[in-house]
């Protein structure tokens, strides 16, 4: 049972796999940087030694380096369970006039164009398979609560909740075909937003006293608890007719598990 997680070196990529791993998942770690993925797959063989881990360097700005993950990924393993989109990049400006065109290309590049094009290469490996694989895309809350400086990371969240609605259309025409939802997290604590605070902290935005202060009075899910719910949804507890083009809340299906928990 392999599963793909990109954006795999840190955050809820990080600690997804850690979980994945302990649930018997084989994994594929994805992302820009050899020396963090190389620190999860050794954490990961630590605690889990019968996981199989593969490591593979992708820089999702660039179509050839998604291609050639495909490409790699094809070559390892004959079928996907599981496909999670956990990469996403986009800067604060200061305003609007700062907006910086590159930047903004590069978060719909990242965000939207190499999740659209990695699953349409993956096809091979995603299609023909009963149960479904299962592909997850990791959305923003950002990306309806439009604010003064967050125009890259917000656009192209946006776009991505656009592209998981048509996959969900088009899966639904192709003879077992994926299933296909989007994960909200909410606020999660890891080094990611605790950059776009600073940054934004620098910038004088205004929602980065905000999220400072939710961060540190511990009003936020860990990367744990996000990945502890993602990993639920791609689960034969969730079935596939509800998986299937939809929206999870990270927060909610923390408190409804562990409610189930108790």
């Amino acid at each position: 049972m392999w599963t793909l997680i990109t954006g795999a070196g840190s955050g809820i990529g990080r600690a997804l796999a850690l979980e994945l791993s302990n649930q018997g998942h084989d994994l594929i770690l994805s992302g820009r940087t050899v020396s963090k993925l190389e620190d999860v797959a050794g954490e990961v063989s630590k605690h889990s030694p019968q996981c199989k881990v593969i490591t593979l360097i992708a820089d999702f700005s660039d179509p050839t380096s998604t291609r050639n993950l495909a490409n790699q990924v094809r070559n390892a393993v004959d079928q996907l369970s599981a496909f999670v989109y956990c990469a996403g990049v986009g800067e604060p400006a200061a305003d609007f006039a700062s907006l910086d065109l590159i930047d903004f290309q590069e978060a719909l590049a990242v965000n939207v164009s190499a999740p659209m094009l990695l699953t349409q290469s993956l096809l091979p490996v995603l299609t023909g398979h009963d149960p479904a694989a299962r592909i997850v895309m990791i959305g923003a809350g950002m990306d309806t609560q439009a604010q003064p400086g967050t125009g890259s990371y917000g656009v192209s969240k946006m776009a991505l909740r656009r592209l998981v609605q048509q996959l969900s259309v088009e899966f639904g025409t192709m003879p077992q075909g994926p299933v296909i939802s989007l994960f909200q997290p909410g606020l999660v604590d890891t080094p990611g937003i605790r950059h776009h605070v600073d940054k934004a902290a620098g910038l004088g935005l205004p929602h980065a006293q905000w999220l400072r202060d939710r961060l540190d009075n511990g009003e936020c899910l860990t990367a744990e608890q996000a990945a502890s719910a993602l990993a639920f949804t791609l689960s034969q507890q969730t079935p596939e007719s509800d998986f299937q083009g939809a929206v999870y809340n990270g927060r909610d299906l923390v408190d409804s598990l562990s409610f189930a928990g108790s």
